[in-house]
This record gives C-alpha cells, sequence and structure tokens, in this order.
C-alpha cells in the first residue's frame, strides 16, 4: 500500500515538472514570438519611412533636372545645381543599399530633404527673375532696332543688371560661422572658455557652428582657421598641420584646416591646435575662413 501512495506521489511531481517545463517553453516561445514581431514592425516602419524618402528624393532630382534645363536656355549658371543632382543621386542609392532600420540615416536625409525643397523654392524665383530679364532684353531689342545706340545702351544696363544679380547670389551663398567658442585647454585636458593666463596657454579648442542657409548648395568645403598673435602674425608649424594658400596671387597661411560637405543643417565644427609652447602675452585673434574669404572671427587675450 505505501509502494503504491510512493509510486502515485513520483507521478504527482513528475506531472507537476512536465507542466512547469511546458509553461517555460510556452514562455520563452512567446517571448520570442513577441521579440520577432517587434523587430518586424520596426522594420516595416523603416522600410515605409524609406520608400517615402525616395519617392521625395526621385521627385527632386526630376524637378531639379527640370529647372537646370530651364535656367541653362535662359542663360543661368547651372554647375552647382549640377553637383547638386549627382549628391541626391548618391544618397538616394545610399538610401536603397542600406536595408536595415537606420534612424540617423533618415533623419539625416529628412533635414537635407527639408533643404532641398526650399532651395527648388529660391531657383523658381531665380527663373522668374531670369525670364523677366530675358523678356525685358528681347523686347528692348525689338523697340530699338532703330537706334544702334540706344539698343546698345539698353544692352549695356541690361549686362550690369545680370552681374549685380550674380554678385547678389554668390554673396547669398556665402557661408557664415556662428556661436564661436574660444577654450584654453591645460596639461591635464581641462577646459576653459574665455581669455587665460600664459601659463595655462599651449592648446586652443575653437568651436563654431555653420549657420543655415538655403541658397548654397551641398559641396565640399575646407575650413581653416588663422590664429593670429598680437604683432600681426599668423601663428604657424607645418609639422602640426598648418599650411598656406593662395588669395589673389599672394600666399597666405593658416594655423589648421579640416575638409567638410555643408549640407545646411547647423554642423558644429571643433579645431585644437596644441602649440606645443606658451603663447605670448597679447591680444590674439581668431580668424575663420571657408576656402578663401572670411566667415567669422573672434579674440582672446593672454594675460
Amino acid at each position: 500500500m505505501s509502494e503504491v501512495k510512493g509510486k502515485n506521489k513520483r507521478d504527482q511531481i513528475r506531472i507537476i515538472l512536465i507542466v512547469i517545463l511546458v509553461l517555460v517553453i510556452a514562455g520563452a516561445g512567446y517571448k520570442i514570438y513577441s521579440d520577432n514581431q517587434a523587430k518586424q514592425e520596426l522594420q516595416n516602419e523603416y522600410d515605409t519611412t524609406r520608400a517615402n524618402l525616395t519617392s521625395k528624393l526621385d521627385s527632386i532630382s526630376f524637378e531639379l533636372s527640370d529647372k537646370i534645363s530651364e535656367i541653362a536656355e535662359l542663360g543661368g549658371d547651372i554647375d552647382s545645381l549640377v553637383i547638386l543632382k549627382d549628391s541626391i543621386a548618391a544618397e538616394r542609392n545610399q538610401l536603397q543599399r542600406t536595408r536595415r532600420a537606420n534612424k540617423a540615416l533618415i533623419q539625416r536625409l529628412d533635414r537635407k530633404v527639408t533643404g532641398y525643397q526650399e532651395l527648388l523654392l529660391a531657383k523658381d524665383e531665380e527663373i522668374v527673375e531670369l525670364k523677366k530679364l530675358n523678356t525685358q532684353l528681347l523686347e528692348e531689342n525689338t523697340e530699338l532696332k532703330v537706334d544702334k545706340n540706344e539698343l546698345n545702351k539698353s544692352l549695356n544696363e541690361a549686362a550690369q543688371r545680370e552681374r549685380e544679380y550674380q554678385q547678389q547670389i554668390s554673396l547669398a551663398a556665402k557661408h557664415r560661422a556662428e556661436n564661436i567658442k574660444i577654450f584654453n585647454i591645460n596639461s591635464r585636458g581641462r577646459e576653459k572658455e574665455g581669455n587665460f593666463r600664459r601659463r595655462q596657454a599651449q592648446k586652443v579648442k575653437v568651436t563654431f557652428n555653420m549657420a543655415q542657409n538655403d541658397v548654397a548648395p551641398v559641396a565640399g568645403h575646407k575650413i581653416m582657421i588663422q590664429i593670429v598673435d598680437p604683432v600681426g602674425n599668423v601663428v604657424f608649424d607645418v609639422a602640426r598641420g598648418s599650411g598656406s594658400f593662395q588669395v589673389d596671387g599672394k600666399e597666405q597661411f593658416y594655423t589648421a584646416m579640416q575638409e567638410i560637405v555643408f549640407d545646411n543643417s547647423k554642423q558644429e565644427l571643433s579645431f585644437v591646435y596644441d602649440k606645443g609652447s606658451e603663447f605670448d602675452k597679447g591680444d590674439y585673434k581668431i580668424v575663420i575662413l571657408a576656402d578663401t574669404y572670411e566667415i567669422g572671427q573672434a579674440i582672446f587675450n593672454v594675460r
């Protein structure tokens, strides 16, 4: 009788263990299923967003092609637009190659699409102005055929207006540095903003943002800084990354340089220059350049 009871008890324990095992396996299976569902939902959302962005990039590229043809026919400058069209094609291809969810890529391209759309609106205004100018030139040419001197005068005035308009576009497309900050980095690697003492001054850090510019195209630029000492000389050491460039046939020096692709995202740039020795006392000027023109400057003092 006791043996039967013992056997029944072992059977009950075995049944309980089997039930527990089944529940554990079921729970694990449900967790795997839930995780797969969440990953699939995230991937589906990414695929939808990617398809929408691809459609927008295709639409922008198609519209840009039309504007390139129209501006070229009207005699406008299309070089920067051709470069931009190639850049959009490259970004579209990168998006198509990226199959797994990539939030950073989507956010970056979404910002760029907004900038491209604003640029297209700016080009619409340029086309309107070019059409007005071409219509005006045609009307002037038709009305003033009788008087050659008057015709020449009108053409010269129109050419001058075109030059002024192109100059305005060039000026508007120039970049600007904002939020310029200067830090001293001491021997322990600690950073201090603003003026500093000579015995602490060996490394200088300069940070700033590239200001938003909806007219400027997405393109590569050389961004340089000049640290100008109290007597007007540029702090310069080839071994520490310094170099030179030409402006109007004259050689100028830069303290440090880096190459960027401007994408109209208010990107932050940072330069760290290790002089290797103490700075002399006095007022120093930081001059920031894009390619060959100045985009900002700031001053700091070494006591």
